[in-house]
């Protein structure tokens, strides 16, 4: 009975032993070691985690390129100063102080030149000296068509009226002697004739005074019409018009 008992235990502690060299230790911790699939999730897990981090720490720091395009409206206000050429024509009457050279050498200063279809300096195609020029320049007279003169005479180098004075300047004053306002000159030609279309107001009467080259004459009385030839003759009481 002994021998029996032994035998069998004997058995079962072999058949105990053989299991264990064939099953894994029953009391390891499964998770403790260096298992592969253990190991590579942490890795992973951990690796990952840590790139989100970075990553949004990176965002959080503003580093970065933003490109954009910016539109607006604006008004803008200033002055603009230029300097500009004008060119044109004008016609008319000029009164005042001013200067008017025709042809020749004379040169006329002050009041209103007669000009247009009027006697000028070194001009030569006059005619009948010494006569009425108002005899044939009047409406519908036989000169009419050359024109019609408001002033016309014959200026003379003496009293007696033998030799005429050309290119001499016959200024009108409101005053005797040159005096009061200087209204009207006017160029006689080299004939010494003076003659223009005007137009010459007399209204209150003119005093005329002829400019030679070195002498000045003055009329001492006042004149209401330009036909200087009808008194003027040459004789005892009408001397010619003349300076010299």
């Amino acid at each position: 009975m002994k021998l029996k008992l032994t035998t069998t235990f004997s058995a079962i502690v072999l058949l105990v032993f053989m299991q264990s060299c064939t099953v894994p230790n029953p009391y390891e911790p499964i998770n403790n070691g260096t298992a592969t699939n253990g190991t590579t999730n942490s890795t992973t897990n951990s690796g990952t985690t840590n790139s989100n981090v970075e990553k949004e720490n990176e965002d959080d720091n503003g580093t970065g390129t933003t490109t954009g395009t910016t539109t607006g409206t604006g008004t803008t206000t200033g002055t603009t100063t230029g300097t500009g050429t004008t060119t044109g024509t004008t016609t008319g009457t000029t009164t005042g102080t001013g200067t008017t050279t025709g042809t020749g050498t004379t040169t006329t200063t002050g009041g209103i030149v007669l000009g247009g279809n009027s006697s000028t300096t070194g001009g030569n195609i006059s005619h009948n000296m010494g006569q009425n020029c108002m005899n044939c320049h009047n409406p519908g007279g036989a000169g009419s068509g050359k024109g019609v003169w408001q002033v016309g005479g014959t200026a003379y180098n003496s009293s007696a009226g033998t030799t005429t004075a050309p290119n001499v300047v016959i200024k009108f004053y409101t005053g005797p002697n040159g005096t009061g306002t200087l209204k009207y000159t006017l160029n006689a030609d080299s004939r010494g004739n003076f003659y223009s279309v005007g137009p010459v107001d007399f209204t209150g009467g003119l005093y005329p005074a002829v400019v030679g080259a070195t002498t000045t004459k003055y009329m001492g009385s006042s004149i209401t019409t330009g036909a200087c030839n009808s008194c003027h003759t040459g004789g005892t009481s009408t001397a010619r018009v003349w300076t010299n």
